[in-house]
């Protein structure tokens, strides 16, 4: 009994790290906060852009508007995982066992059993 307890124990504390570490690995973390770095690193170059820069790209300031744009797709990667965590692996809702002949969308169509002869 002892030993089925301390195997029981030992599952369920490498659940638990598997968890933490797919949380800390989500690739959605990862892409939002390169994309916030680097958004922030092209926002200050826009900034910080001179005349001539700005004369180079048509009059438009560039890194300005690309900086901002990045920024903004960090912060949405951020913000979906914050409001969609990801579950831990083998963690969903367990099915079902399938009941012998009774369960739904066993039998006739229209619900009837098999041989009830109704209909």
């Amino acid at each position: 009994m002892s030993e089925e307890y301390e195997y029981r124990h030992e599952v369920e504390d490498l659940e638990q790290k598997s968890a933490t570490a797919a949380r800390l690995f989500d690739v959605r973390r990862i892409i939002g906060g390169l994309f916030l770095i680097y958004g922030i690193i092209v926002l200050i170059a826009g900034f910080t852009a001179s005349d001539a820069d700005v004369k180079k790209a048509s009059g438009i300031n560039i890194n300005l508007w690309t900086g901002s744009c990045m920024l903004a797709v960090g912060l949405l990667f951020l913000l979906w995982m914050k409001l969609r965590p990801l579950s831990a692996p083998g963690a969903g809702p367990k099915p079902e066992p399938a009941r012998p002949g009774g369960g739904p969308g066993g039998g006739e169509p229209g619900g009837r059993e098999p041989g009830s002869g109704a209909g």
